[in-house]
């Protein structure tokens, strides 16, 4: 069984067909051009998956222990949301990435859904249905119950940025300016995909790492004062919105637009418009604390450390996006056209 892990050396082109082949094929500068964990037989280990699974712990983590410092007991239903969320989000971001490819799912239906492809949009309203569902399920205040997942989701959402990063996805557009990063591993997606050797291109998932990690405090702030039970979910929703809105001005994946706007800055629209709602919604409701008190907190985190629940987020989403065929941007079948992946 071949095991190879990738190191650092100075930057080289190689031709991605006979990139599997070398045993150090990865050595590229940067964090952006580690796509390889390891390699193990015909089974490739990508770095998004390791770093993704990561921020889906941390944000499981601090979701419920915010969930136990509002006093929703999660107990009750924690089984049901944290087993079912990750599937649903991972479900979500598929069947959305494969409606941005209806034609070659039309013309290639199995080929096309062999093919790694996830959406994060997509991904956030399969979660989002989940969360509603288990409030039903369990009879949990909706709001509130919304409010401690949007604390703790921006965390876990600017890590998989990073994953991004180093998958070369979500890639932005050629720039000239000083923060501009060249993708050269021929395992990147920005190279394989897009044919962006050795272009200067915005690192668009960094913006959006630090937009989500602003977001995140932003919300940590506000759940520090008075406030009606749905505003926290409502603020993340909007200022979410508008994020993914304006980054996705510099990113430079090819996709189709409609009146010069792309499909994610249509669903950001739709979402921002989702959390105006939910705002007015929460307006009727009566202020709280539930999320102000800094000792609770600690408490609650301290107690939901060693809940079993983020431990099986990771193993889901490590499952889900770390483990790909011997070709990075395949599960190892004959499948034609290249993969398409988008987050």
């Amino acid at each position: 069984m071949e095991l190879t892990i990738q190191g650092a050396s100075t930057a080289h082109s190689v031709p991605r067909t006979t990139a599997w082949n070398r045993a150090d094929h990865g050595a590229h500068r940067g964090l952006h051009n580690r796509v390889v964990l390891a390699r193990i037989g015909s089974l490739t280990v990508v770095n998004f998956g390791l770093i993704a699974a990561v921020g889906g712990v941390l944000a499981a983590w601090i979701a419920l222990a915010r969930q136990e410092q509002a006093g929703l007991e999660p107990s009750r239903y924690a089984a049901l949301l944290f087993g079912g969320l990750p599937v649903l989000a991972v479900l979500g971001s598929r069947a959305f990435s494969l409606a941005l490819d209806w034609r070659a799912f039309i013309q290639r239906p199995l080929a096309t859904a062999l093919k790694p492809g996830f959406a994060f949009q997509g991904g956030l309203v399969g979660a989002a249905l989940g969360v509603v569902g288990v409030a039903a399920y369990a009879d949990v205040d909706f709001f509130l119950l919304m409010d401690a997942m949007a604390l703790g989701f921006p965390l876990g959402h600017a890590i998989g940025r990073v994953a991004c990063h180093t998958y070369g996805c979500c890639h932005g557009r050629p720039t000239r300016a000083r923060l501009a990063i060249r993708y050269t591993n021929p395992d990147s997606k920005a190279v394989w995909h897009s044919r962006l050797h050795g272009v200067p291109l915005h690192p668009t998932q960094l913006y959006s790492a630090l937009g989500n990690a602003l977001l995140f405090l932003v919300l940590t702030v506000l759940a520090c004062h008075p406030l009606r039970a749905g505003e926290i979910a409502a603020a993340y929703l909007v200022l979410g919105s508008a994020g993914r809105f304006l980054v996705e001005f510099v990113r430079g994946e090819p996709t189709p637009r409609r009146m010069g706007l792309t499909p994610f800055q249509w669903v950001a629209i739709a979402s921002f418009v989702c959390g105006v709602v939910l705002l007015q919604q929460a307006l009727g409701n009566p202020l709280h604390q539930r999320f102000a008190d800094t000792a609770s907190l600690l408490a609650a985190l301290g107690h939901s450390a060693f809940s079993v629940y983020p431990l099986w987020v990771f193993v889901c989403i490590f499952l889900c996006f770390g483990l790909q065929g011997r070709r990075v941007g395949s599960f190892g079948l004959r499948t034609s056209g290249p993969p398409t992946s988008r987050h």
